[in-house]
Parts: C-alpha cells; sequence; structure tokens
C-alpha cells in the first residue's frame, strides 16, 4: 500500500484561482497549490514529492565502480514559507546492476504513490544519455501494460551540460546541510550521508541528491507559477 495519499482542499479551483488573483495584485510571481500530499505512517505534510537517479560510475582495471543510486525527495509542508521549505530524503537504494536500479525505480515510486496526480514521480533527474536502450525497452513493456504514463522519464538537472556541474551540485547540497541553517533530513537513511562523508568525485549519490536540490533552489517546483492558471486550476478538479 502506498505511504503517501494526495489531500485536496475544498473549493479547490476558486481557492487556487483567489491566489493567482492575489499573487498578481501583489506581483508575486509563485503560488502555492491547493493540495499536498501526506505520508499516511507518520502523518507528515509534503508540498510534493521528487525523484532522482545517479547511475553506476564506470568499469575500470581497478575497480568496478561506484554503484548508482535512487532517491525520493520531500519537499515538507510547515511552518517555514511555501518557497524556503525544506527537503526530506524519504527512501533511497543503490545497485551496480542496471537492471536492479531501474527495478528500484519502480518499487519507490509505487510505494511513494505514483499516480497519484498527473505528471507525479513518472520524471526522475538524472542523466538522460545513458542506458537509453535499456530504459526503452523497460518503457516498451511498462506502456504494454499500463500506457504511456507508466513509462520512466529522465531528465537533466539545471546545469547538467556544465563542465562545472559536479561543483554546481556539491555546493547547492552543502547549503541546505550548513549548521544553523539546515533545509535538509537525511530521515534515518544513510546511503547519501556516507557518500558525502567519503566526498569521491562525481559520486552517482551526490550527483543525484545534489543535482535534484539544485535543480529545487532554482526553480521552486513545487509551487505554480501565477501566470498559469488555466493548467493549474484544471489539474487540481
Amino acid at each position: 500500500m502506498p505511504r503517501i495519499i494526495k489531500i485536496t482542499q475544498e473549493y479547490a479551483p476558486e481557492l487556487m484561482q483567489a491566489r493567482i488573483d492575489e499573487s498578481i495584485v501583489t506581483g508575486q510571481p509563485l503560488v502555492e497549490r491547493p493540495f499536498w500530499y501526506e505520508n499516511v505512517n507518520t502523518g507528515q505534510c509534503l508540498y510534493d514529492l521528487y525523484g532522482c537517479v545517479g547511475w553506476p560510475t564506470e568499469v575500470t582495471e581497478k575497480d568496478d565502480g561506484r554503484p548508482g543510486y535512487v532517491a525520493i525527495v520531500g519537499i515538507i509542508k510547515g511552518k517555514r514559507k511555501p518557497q524556503d521549505a525544506a527537503f526530506h530524503l524519504c527512501a533511497e537504494a543503490e545497485s551496480k546492476d542496471i537492471p536492479t536500479l531501474l527495478q528500484h525505480i519502480l518499487d519507490l515510486r509505487k510505494e511513494w504513490g505514483f499516480g497519484l496526480h498527473p505528471g507525479y514521480l513518472q520524471t526522475f533527474f538524472g542523466d538522460p544519455d545513458r542506458y537509453i536502450t535499456t530504459i526503452a525497452l523497460l518503457n516498451e513493456r511498462l506502456m504494454q501494460d499500463g500506457g504511456d504514463k507508466q513509462a520512466i522519464l529522465i531528465s537533466p538537472p539545471d546545469d547538467f551540460y556544465s563542465p562545472k556541474a559536479f561543483d554546481h551540485y556539491v555546493r547547492s547540497m552543502h547549503s541546505v546541510v550548513v549548521p544553523g541553517r539546515i533545509r535538509f533530513g537525511f530521515g534515518g537513511n544513510e546511503v547519501l550521508k556516507n557518500r558525502l562523508r567519503e566526498f569521491k568525485r562525481d559520486d552517482p549519490a551526490v550527483m543525484a541528491v545534489g543535482g535534484l536540490i539544485h535543480s529545487l533552489l532554482s526553480r521552486t517546483m513545487w509551487m505554480d507559477q501565477s501566470r498559469s492558471s488555466v493548467f493549474s486550476i484544471q489539474e487540481v478538479v
């Protein structure tokens, strides 16, 4: 059974329109959505959840590389202003085997409520240019079973193609774990925490979560643009 349920406020379309109208008057570009998600086991409320994946490092003559990594990160709905919300590492998994790593994606997104909202947990942030054939074959099977909405989509994080991508991601990751200004919780998960301690360049876990955090900080994706009113209102009905 999924750990997450979707909570929609009463009169959501009307509330959304009121928030959009107010944001236009006040000049605010972002508005809070009239729905959120709740962890049925803990009661924790989340604005949204996002997935990320870091593929295993290349095999060399010295070793068979570091394991790939997949994670689900939630945006905590709490006392902070929505645009300053904290991040929570909900779940993580690792493997050096690509089919196993893809199965982790399927298992985690199902566990965390895949399909509760259009597009929710269908796209994982990561390198879209690796293992294209393997992912395509998996998606062909998934779409035969349930249509194109079942496919796994891989999207590059912001600045992914920059030569300084890892540097950007590490700095974004460090910015949310600074003592006194902590904005990221590990939720009892140990893999990412240990990888950050070891700190090896281009580590898949750091690339995955760091890239996701970098993108979230840049775009505040758990809030809606006030100008995209028609799409947003229809989505919450």
